[in-house]
């Protein structure tokens, strides 16, 4: 017995010492832990990799985040899934925001998402829909900065989860300009929205001793808006306190570090604190990594490490792409629809140069049918509108749903509200002027302003004007006439304009934000409120459409008559000289090509820079016709038949050359007059004068052929 109990004591013993010694190793083991958060944002309906604006198959979608995540979760089962905003709107998804579960929200469930911090796209449609949307994700929906008309939050300001023993919280905050951009205030329910800046504040007080990581999870840029501090600027102040910024809603890709006040894009073990962005569309999967160390009774951040995961080299997960079947083969078939014909291309070219939209620089048939439509829509005026997309183009064959979206990008609805005609000047020159950088000697190329959005561009109808990119901003729009007469700062118009427009300019204070002053709107008036419809409901109507251009403005102020422009002009085409565009690359052609700085870097010959004439800075197309505004043009007739009539010699009396003849371009020149002068079309000169790429861009002394 006593041999039995001495044989227990001792496997007592050595189990207990065994205890002791895995016990202070287990200790050490927990001591330091690694939290993953992966994040998502600006989805905007990518749900599959498939873009149905073009019905074509992308390397990016919400299918293939899907694989990115499950790959990662093999890793860390225990990481966090957060989305940054504008994941319901876009890409045909809104078509389904009345289901019984938005497609993106249902998507968002199987995966497993944590929280969802809603975007300003979230509040486009109907209160209800946004309502759903908060009901039936899983997700903890966030949105700290949003609050009621009794003063109290809309939804929760954050979250806090704990993973592996660490307490990690998460806050959503969301753009603060959303009462700007909705023009319809039962979108948001008339509720009030803070700025991050103070929001960030406010939640870290409320924070304070109850967590050991803080994440802000922000539907903002990096940059601010409209005198609101970007995230740059908060991440700035609260460094000390908020560990990560997972941002969204610039749409930028970003992996930034702040040391010393500094940011910098190398990693850095010092880092105060990290902002990461993903881009959009599902194209990254953002990777937060904090290392923390036991401190005590809590936690301390030891080390931060961010990155992108890059969708395009991963499958589609099979599992969800099962599940949103019905949603994508729907939006396909939407697509494909057929409505009416193109008769002819509206570009045989998009671009004057790679990274230079034709559209943009010179008044076209694209953004004139979208000022037509709205015209003819609203009954307004005069109309505005932007090009969203620089690869928009409508080409010859049918015209189907998808093609509205080329046109239009985004899902915007009409508005026409009464101004006068000091308040259109006002706004052409913040909408069009500024959009340009101003000309200097030497410049070939007519550049745009790097803070400006493309879609911030406006090119108006109803009126003609110049923009004279030879003078400073708030000074370039000039000669501004109405039915043939100066406007008048008294003048009485009607403008019609998109939802956000009429938000962003009523918010300025450049038009009245009364409703009286409203007189259409086609949210609360129209079968089909959205404007990229209202174009497919037009030419459904019309039946054939052509590509038409009332050129009403142009550009002036620059002379790029230079011996060595078209071979300057070459070189770009063939990728020897860059058209410089953003750090973010989201725009393009900041900075004019310029022979002075081609002639220094050694690029060009002083010979290519000298000038072919002494011309003052003028453009070579004619003037706007006065006598042709756009609402005195025919709309309802079927523009197919009215070409052939064009393109006929508009004097037969006129003497043709014996012989092909070299032509120098002159002031006031353009292909339009030339064809009339010599009694030939413009389609004959353009087929010898192949460099032409926008026929409505022809420069003083620029040689060209003219046929016999």
């Amino acid at each position: 017995m006593n041999r039995k109990l001495r044989k227990l004591f001792s496997v007592v013993l050595f189990l207990a010492m065994f205890i002791g010694i895995l016990g202070p190793i287990n200790v050490r083991a927990a001591e330091s832990v690694e939290i993953n958060i992966l994040g998502t944002s600006d989805m905007h309906g990518f749900l599959r990799a498939h873009d149905y604006a073009t019905d074509t198959p992308t390397t990016n979608g919400l299918t293939k985040v899907a694989s990115v995540v499950k790959e990662e979760r093999t890793k860390d089962p225990n990481l966090l899934l957060v989305d940054a905003g504008d994941s319901t709107q876009g890409n045909f998804v809104s078509d389904y925001r009345n289901n019984d579960i938005h497609p993106v929200v249902k998507a968002m469930n199987l995966m497993k998402y944590d929280t969802f911090t809603l975007g300003n796209h979230e509040f486009n449609y109907e209160f209800s829909s946004l309502q759903n949307i908060i009901a039936k994700s899983n997700a903890t929906v966030l949105g700290g900065n949003i609050y009621k008309q009794d003063g109290t939050r809309f939804l929760q300001p954050y979250v806090i989860k704990e993973v592996k023993g660490v307490k990690v919280a998460i806050f959503g905050v969301t753009a603060p300009h959303v009462d700007r951009w909705e023009s319809d205030k039962s979108h948001y329910d008339n509720m009030n929205f803070t700025t991050p800046m103070e929001e960030t504040g406010k939640i870290l007080k409320e924070l304070e001793g109850k967590a050991d990581v803080i994440i802000g999870v922000v539907h903002y840029g990096e940059d601010g808006e409209y005198g609101a501090e970007g995230m740059y600027e908060v991440a700035k102040k609260y460094q000390d306190k908020v560990d990560a910024f997972f941002i969204g809603h610039a749409h930028s890709t970003l992996t930034k570090y702040l040391v010393n006040g500094e940011f910098t894009d190398e990693y850095s073990k010092d880092a105060s604190t990290v902002l990461l962005e993903t881009g959009s569309n599902g194209k990254n999967v953002g990777k937060i990594t904090i290392s923390v160390q036991k401190n005590g009774a809590g936690w301390k951040v030891e080390d931060k490490k961010i990155g992108n995961i890059s969708t395009a080299e991963y499958k589609e997960d099979a599992e969800l792409v099962e599940a949103i079947k019905d949603i994508h083969e729907a939006s396909v078939k939407t697509a494909n629809t057929v409505v009416g014909k193109v008769g002819k291309n509206f570009y045989d070219d998009p671009f004057f140069l790679p990274g230079i939209p034709n559209a943009v620089i010179a008044d076209g048939p694209l953004v004139d049918l979208i000022n037509e439509v709205q015209l003819e829509v609203t009954g307004a005026d005069v109309s505005l509108a932007a090009l969203f997309d620089v690869n928009s183009n409508l080409t010859k064959g049918d015209y189907k749903m998808k093609d509205g979206v080329k046109v239009y990008k985004y899902d915007n609805t009409l508005f026409a509200v009464k101004i006068t005609g000091k308040q259109l000047k006002a706004i052409m020159e913040l909408q069009a002027g500024n959009f340009f950088n101003q000309y200097k000697d030497g410049d070939i190329t007519i550049s745009f302003n790097e803070n400006i959005r493309l879609y911030n561009y406006d090119m108006f109808a109803g009126v003609n004007y110049q923009i004279d990119i030879s003078k400073p901003e708030g000074k370039r729009i000039v000669n501004v006439t109405y039915k043939g007469a100066p406007l008048k700062d008294n003048e009485q118009l009607v403008l019609a304009l998109n939802n956000y427009r009429y938000g962003g300019l009523a918010a300025a204070g450049l038009i009245s934000s009364d409703p009286a002053d409203v007189v259409y709107d086609s949210a609360a008036t129209a079968s089909v409120p959205a404007v990229r419809d209202m174009i497919s409901e037009y030419v459904a109507k019309q039946g054939s459409i052509m590509p038409k251009t009332d050129k009403n403005w142009e550009i002036i102020g620059y002379n790029f008559d230079y011996a060595g422009a078209e071979k300057v002009y070459d070189m770009i085409r063939r990728g020897e000289i860059a058209i410089p565009t953003s750090v973010d690359g989201r725009t393009t052609n900041i900075k004019a090509v310029n022979m002075n700085e081609l002639v220094k870097a050694g690029v060009i010959t002083p010979e290519d820079a000298k000038r072919v004439s002494q011309q003052p800075a003028k453009p070579a197309e004619e003037k706007p016709v006065k006598e042709k505004p756009v609402k005195e043009e025919p709309v309802k007739e079927n523009p197919v038949k009215e070409k052939p009539a064009k393109e006929k010699p508009a004097e037969k009396e006129t003497v043709k050359p014996v012989e092909d003849t070299k032509y120098t371009v002159a002031k006031g020149d353009c292909l339009w007059n030339l064809a009339k002068k010599f009694g030939c079309t413009i389609s004959d000169i353009l087929k010898l004068n192949k460099e032409i790429k926008n026929q409505d861009l022809i420069y003083i002394g620029q040689v060209l052929v003219i046929p016999n």
